[in-house]
């Protein structure tokens, strides 16, 4: 639900012409979450998102005229203070304080689509969680949350780091990253209209590569994206892939380290490329029952990523009640193969439209064709309230 600010006196005097409306809209969620871990130090349990990300958005929007419009998007996601553990956290403008989310201008024409320039979502963001897989957003049972992803290579959605390219690969140990395309800064996007409900999506980040010492912290990667959607009656389908392209020279980024003075370098995968696609296709079966599928690869150019994905599950309501289910799985077809499956189980109690009470559980397990090692299976289970405005 959307609330637009309707007496602002500020945006009156801007234009006696031009009609200019202000929304302010966004999603809250607290819940109780308990993590037990194969690696028995990693246990959790903590107080915060589980069912989704709690963010804020500002949305603008002028009436140019001639269906022309102008706008903008400034979204910020809010976590607890430093996060689990209560320590410092490390400042990052794509990890915390305003405007950490997506933000971005955009111009819209009613016939010939919309053009948006800064870091707005990726579209393969939009398939895994609206089309493929959109009961468990990116929380708890989700195929794309902080803890788990169906792919693996280069991305943008690892935890802590959020919008900055890291490299991320499944492993074995207690640390098991994988990648996740959610949003990059410089990036240039273009959504056509929907002709007999399909539409056409691109998206492109300029690569830096002009650093060529050996020190090359001032290059950036690349990022190609494209994406065909199809909606239309029960069926609502989406192909996306995406690639990002780390250039002749490599990419040098620091993060903060084990000790505040101690920074690591992410520059592992110097002058490889990384690609991800994926289908998602959902269809609703009937007014109560919605059935979803997804199919992708990823690969990459010097052979270190490669595999395919599958997932499969659906969300029934009964009356107030919603019941969902997920099972995710992705093969490792490199010779390291190291194979991963989630199942991901939810409940929500729909107090109204925009307030429900939910519970949700998920089952990780990141070596599922080897032998078990610390950390390789990781359970959750969440219990809380979330609200939408």
């Amino acid at each position: 639900m959307k609330k637009t600010l309707v007496a602002l006196a500020a945006l009156t005097t801007v234009s006696a012409f031009a009609q200019t409306s202000v929304v302010i809209d966004g999603f809250i969620d607290r819940g109780y979450q308990m993590e037990n871990s194969t690696l028995d130090t990693a246990d959790l349990k903590t107080i915060g998102s589980n069912s989704g990300t709690t963010t804020l958005g500002i949305k603008v929007n002028e009436d140019l005229g001639g269906g022309l419009t102008a706008g903008l998007s400034i979204n910020t996601d809010w976590a607890e203070l430093g996060g689990n553990t209560q320590a410092t956290a490390v400042a990052n403008a794509q990890g915390s304080g305003f405007a950490n989310s997506q933000s971005f201008l955009h111009i819209t024409s009613k016939d010939f689509g919309t053009i948006r320039l800064g870091a707005p979502n990726n579209f393969t963001l939009t398939n895994a969680t609206g089309v493929a897989a959109p009961a468990f957003s990116t929380g708890v049972g989700s195929q794309y949350s902080g803890r788990y992803s169906l792919m693996s290579g280069l991305g943008t959605g690892t935890a802590g780091r959020v919008g900055t390219v890291d490299a991320s690969t499944s492993g074995t140990t207690g640390n098991h990253a994988t990648a996740r395309a959610v949003r990059i800064a410089n990036t240039a996007q273009y959504s056509s209209p929907a002709f007999n409900g399909m539409s056409v999506h691109v998206g492109y980040t300029q690569a830096n590569n002009n650093v060529t010492a050996a020190n090359t912290g001032g290059n950036t990667v690349g990022v190609t994206e494209t994406a065909l959607r199809y909606t239309n009656g029960p069926i609502d389908a989406m192909y996306s892939t995406i690639k990002y392209n780390i250039g002749s020279n490599g990419v040098n980024q620091y993060v903060q380290g084990s000790a505040a003075s101690v920074a690591m370098s992410l520059d592992t995968n110097a002058t490889q490329s990384s690609t991800q696609s994926l289908l998602g296709v959902a269809y609703a079966v009937m007014p109560n029952l919605k059935l979803n599928l997804g199919s992708g690869t990823f690969s990459s150019s010097a052979g270190a990523y490669a595999g395919k994905t599958m997932n499969y599950g659906g969300t029934y309501t009964m009356g107030a009640m919603d019941f969902m289910v997920l099972m995710s799985a992705t093969n490792d077809t490199t010779t390291t193969n190291v194979d991963r499956k989630m199942t991901g189980l939810g409940f929500n109690y729909n107090l109204s439209k925009l307030t429900r009470a939910y519970i949700r559980t998920d089952n990780m397990n990141y070596n599922s064709n080897g032998t078990a090692v610390a950390g390789s299976s990781v359970k959750r289970t969440a219990f809380g309230v979330s609200k939408s405005f």
